[in-house]
């Protein structure tokens, strides 16, 4: 079974695990999505995915995910607006947000929204899987 944006996936069979964290992917780029979404489900991880920041306003929503990776650059509404209004919803950092963009001048802004980690395209995916689990462990931003 393949889940589309917005669907949730766990294990082959399609089925969620029950407990296992849940991630929402926000990223335009569907192949980087997915590639990241793969190497989270083997990790035991629930995926959901957005391709604009106003789909991932509503899947947090409906999803209520643990974490959320937001990219920068997207169509109808970018992630920093995306996350300016996840702030406003949610309250600042109690979602755990890391920012996965070809951006680097930009952390310190998204710092300052509190932001628990960034991460610069291109990337490693194990390092990706080690900022995701510290993240998730703090529950809350760096700073």
């Amino acid at each position: 079974m393949t889940a589309g944006a917005g669907q949730v996936q766990g294990n082959e069979e399609g089925d969620t695990m029950a407990g296992a964290k849940k991630i929402l992917i926000a990223d335009d780029e569907q192949q980087l999505a997915l590639a990241v979404k793969i190497r989270l489900q083997s990790r035991g991880y629930q995926v959901v995915t957005a391709s604009n920041g106003e789909e991932a306003l509503e899947m947090a929503k409906q999803e209520h995910p643990d974490l959320i990776i937001l990219d920068v650059l997207m169509p109808v509404m970018d992630g920093y607006s995306c996350l300016r209004e996840l702030n406003t919803r949610f309250g600042r950092g109690k979602i755990p947000v890391i920012i996965l963009t070809a951006r680097d001048r930009m952390k310190d802004l998204f710092e300052l929204e509190g932001v628990a980690d960034y991460v610069i395209k291109p990337f490693d995916h194990e390092d990706l899987l080690v900022r995701i689990e510290r993240a998730l462990k703090r529950g809350n931003p760096i700073i």
